[in-house]
């Protein structure tokens, strides 16, 4: 069945999926079955087996009907099936072809992109062999609500290390998936609580403190998610209940519930040097900044439409970049956001003539792309005055809903429509001859 839509993908850090899945109970059992009867058929071949030496079945084959030696030949097939055929390579006990179908080499690229069909939803674990220009599915997990977002993290509060996805969903919640666990039947964590409130008692009883367990989730969709660079156990949502949390996974706990924006909170992004600080943007039409060690002194600026992304520059710590359902984007100057001036955007930009989803730089300088509901992506050369396109293409995979750029490969990018889409930028050449696309 054709997927109808791929709404999220988020990379994984280099080398933390081994893709060596565990709780394969069923795995195991299948391979003490499988022990079991290697045992039985070399038994076979040497002739002893278990509750049958009353028949002496090893002089089964001297009796005078010279035509019955069944064993005697199975005993030479089975010498034979013991030595080692010099043009097999691997593990030849292997279920797969290669062992490379099995574990994720430390090289390749791994990203995890949400699939949402007419009857079901999957979260899609995708490794992208580099050498090979290759990429497949290495497993799914299915989910059980439609998927908005996803966000990789490296601990739970079970496990202070390993790769699990984060995944915000239509039902409102927030559920961390163990990305090594085989057809896993229910996330690892679940952040906040959904249960409803029992029934008011007519005796007045003094309201006790939630505890970590009892956090309160989100009243609507989860849109959003980021995890903080700092800080493994720090995750930030956004809802479409009007509000931002930012949890604590370690315990579950939600350290505060920001407020600031009057409508669904579609984008939120921890700062790449500042710990502290976020960005935030909303279907009201606001950009917002904040300080969570101030959480009620955000600094607010207007946007020309609903928002639909918006990053920080990873080359200018002092700038983000805001795109909205009209197509445009706009630069924005933090520090004159956060001091009220008046020109607070730097340059603005009319990238698609629909909802521009979508916006990402790259690690090499200058280098911007956008993509939207046209199914195009452009890439444009920020330097100087103002941003110029320099390359637009149409990815042929409907409506594009999502970018994310590879920050092991400068030029490498995940596009999220009808089907993950990869568009390598230096393999081409126009795009070579603007920026500096080498691998690192």
């Amino acid at each position: 069945m054709e997927k109808t839509a791929v709404t999220c993908v988020s990379w994984l850090p280099r080398g933390t999926c081994t893709g060596r899945l565990t709780g394969a109970q069923q795995e195991e059992d299948d391979d003490d079955a499988m022990r079991e009867a290697a045992d039985l058929n070399d038994s076979l071949a040497r002739g002893s087996v278990p509750g049958l030496e009353e028949f002496d079945m090893e002089n089964y084959d001297n009796e005078a009907d010279e035509g019955m030696q069944f064993f005697s030949v199975l005993d030479a097939d089975g010498e034979l099936a013991r030595e080692k055929d010099p043009h097999m390579t691997g593990n030849p006990d292997s279920d797969s072809d290669s062992e490379g179908d099995v574990e994720i080499r430390q090289d390749d690229h791994v990203f995890v992109a949400a699939s949402c069909e007419e009857d079901s939803c999957t979260l899609e674990v995708y490794v992208f062999e580099e050498d090979e220009v290759n990429m497949y599915v290495h497993h799914e997990i299915n989910l059980a609500a439609y998927p908005l977002c996803v966000e990789w993290m490296g601990r739970t509060s079970s496990s202070d290390s390993g790769c699990f996805a984060a995944v915000g969903s239509i039902d409102h919640s927030i559920q961390l998936w163990n990305l090594e666990e085989m057809d896993p039947l229910e996330p690892a964590q679940v952040l906040g609580s959904r249960k409803a409130s029992k029934a008011k008692s007519k005796a007045k009883r003094k309201k006790k403190p939630m505890g970590p367990s009892e956090v309160k989730a989100h009243d609507g969709p989860v849109l959003c998610l980021h995890a903080s660079a700092f800080n493994p156990s720090v995750l930030a949502s956004g809802s479409a209940d009007e509000t931002l949390k930012v949890w604590d996974v370690s315990d579950g706990s939600c350290a505060h519930t920001f407020k600031h924006h009057s409508d669904k909170v579609q984008c939120v992004r921890w700062h790449p040097t500042e710990q502290a600080v976020l960005l935030t943007a909303a279907f009201d039409r606001q950009l917002g900044l904040l300080d969570v060690r101030q959480p009620k002194q955000a600094a607010m600026a207007s946007l020309s439409g609903e928002a639909e992304c918006a990053i920080w520059s990873r080359h200018q710590p002092f700038q983000c970049l805001a795109s909205t359902d009209s197509g445009g984007v706009c630069c924005y100057d933090v520090r004159r956001i956060a001091s009220k001036a008046k020109d607070q955007v730097l340059w603005t930009l009319m990238a698609h003539d629909v909802a521009c989803t979508s916006i990402q730089d790259a690690p090499c300088p200058d280098l911007l792309v956008t993509a939207g509901l046209d199914g195009h992506a452009k890439v444009w050369n920020v330097a100087g005055a103002g941003p110029q396109m320099v390359l637009s293409k149409n990815l042929h995979a409907g409506p594009i809903f999502t970018c994310q750029s590879n920050a092991d490969m400068p030029g490498l990018m995940c596009f999220g429509g009808k089907c993950p889409v990869m568009w390598d930028l230096s393999s081409e050449q126009i795009l070579l001859d603007a920026f500096k696309l080498e691998s690192k």
